[in-house]
């Protein structure tokens, strides 16, 4: 973490605001809860604590060290790494897209059937791969309209999100398209944008399409307290003034059946960090923690960038974070047409990777086999490059003007104690009340 001074220092997550409301509202809420909610909760209390393991970095020079601790790596709500998450995505996305206009296509769900969603998770999947169809399917049309010929293929990244703004329960799609489709020999043709009732007409495509999905549904009902949960965060409004309703029609969006399309949002071929932006905020996190705070009255206050203030308890607030945590074995980001991994087109529309080192020269004695090249991948983003990207701080130059190092590695908490003890650090405890045990039916006989 950066500091305002520009100097990197740990993070010290255990006095951060979130952290002091979840080991709060966290004895209360966990022993409903299942096993895998129980495992992202205990992971998130010790994420950047030193004691469940950490790197120990040291300066050349100087021989200075620094502890750089694990992270829990939770897909729910933890800040620090939802938001590596979604700062990796950028980059990595921003360095692989071409450089042609890309659109932001967001669908929306009703009230109605967004726990059914939740239960069944491919209803969304399916919606997802409508979409993009319909929206290939005007591009298309629209491309050889203007000229393009033979079999054409366009590009999308699907986010999906399982949040909304005010910490509700509301799965969502955001849909990042290319304004181009590309011939077989990777020849761009261009889109124009689309119009209102382009939106329209694709969003009544993609639900006419859906009708078959959601016919044999059923009504879905929670089977266990986890989904209790999920279903009133989905359903239960929070009882306060709605934000005042814009004057002028929004363009580009689409209302039809309670689902909402909305497609006004894009970026230039050449606006590189608007890319970057756009797909960061496709693949964020739930939680802004610099919208938490405490009140004197030990409840904590939510800001939401759009919406209005609310008021909640420390249990409150945990079960709103707790049913924000999408499936197991659930992609979030899914890759369609040309962009999509093993797609034969990829490698000709999507910008090339950086030139590596040579590969050396074959010996002049035979060899008895040899094997294929390696398909090159792009390297992920370690610690160091995002804060140098992210912060424009280089955390592993020392201010002696050495280069720090890593120097050991302490992977379980019996190791990193045992370290920490020999290094004099003391840290607070992390004592958590007892938990308590689910209500009882009392019946009176």
């Amino acid at each position: 973490m950066v500091d305002e001074g520009g100097e990197d220092r740990r993070r010290a997550p255990e006095k951060s605001v979130l952290h002091e409301a979840f080991r709060r509202g966290w004895p209360e809420v966990s022993s409903a809860m299942p096993t895998r909610v129980k495992r992202e909760g205990e992971r998130f209390l010790t994420c950047g604590d030193v004691r469940a393991g950490f790197v120990e970095v040291a300066c050349e020079s100087c021989s200075e060290s620094r502890l750089v601790a694990f992270s829990c790596k939770g897909r729910g709500w933890c800040p620090s790494c939802t938001t590596r998450r979604a700062l990796d995505t950028g980059v990595r996305l921003e360095s692989l897209l071409p450089r042609v206009a890309h659109r932001q296509w967001t669908l929306s769900l009703p009230f109605s059937v967004r726990f059914q969603v939740v239960k069944k998770p491919t209803l969304l999947k399916r919606l997802e791969v409508r979409l993009v169809k319909a929206v290939w399917r005007w591009q298309r049309r629209e491309a050889r309209r203007h000229g393009a010929t033979g079999a054409l293929t366009g590009g999308a990244i699907c986010f999906w999100q399982w949040f909304g703004s005010s910490l509700q329960l509301t799965p969502h799609l955001h849909l990042v398209v290319a304004e181009a489709q590309w011939e077989e020999d990777g020849t761009v043709a261009p889109v124009a944008a689309p119009s209102d009732e382009d939106v329209a007409r694709i969003l009544a495509r993609v639900l006419s399409q859906a009708k078959k999905d959601w016919a044999s549904l059923e009504n879905a009902w929670p089977e266990d307290d986890f989904e209790e949960l999920q279903a009133r965060a989905i359903q239960e409004r929070l009882g306060l003034a709605e934000p005042p309703q814009r004057l002028h029609h929004p363009r580009r969006v689409a209302v039809r059946d309670g689902f909402s399309l909305h497609a006004d949002t894009a970026v230039h071929g050449h606006d590189r960090q608007g890319l970057e932006r756009l797909c960061r905020y496709g693949a964020r996190g739930a939680v802004a923690e610099s919208r938490l705070r405490r009140l004197d009255d030990g409840r904590y206050e939510y800001s939401p960038k759009k919406g209005t203030t609310f008021t909640v308890t420390a249990a409150a607030l945990v079960r709103r974070l707790v049913a924000l945590l999408p499936p197991e074995r659930l992609h979030l980001t899914s890759f369609h047409g040309g962009y999509a991994p093993n797609a034969g087109l990829r490698p000709r529309i999507t910008q090339p990777l950086a030139p590596s080192q040579p590969a050396p020269m074959p010996s002049a004695t035979p060899a008895t086999k040899v094997s294929a090249p390696a398909k090159p991948t792009r390297p992920r983003l370690d610690w160091a490059q995002l804060h140098q990207r992210t912060f424009g701080t280089d955390v592993l130059r020392c201010p002696c003007g050495g280069r720090r190092t890593i120097r050991r590695l302490h992977s379980t908490r019996k190791l990193a104690e045992a370290r920490l003890t020999e290094l004099g650090v003391t840290l607070p405890s992390r004592v958590l009340p007892p938990a308590t045990a689910p209500p009882q039916l009392s019946l009176s006989m």
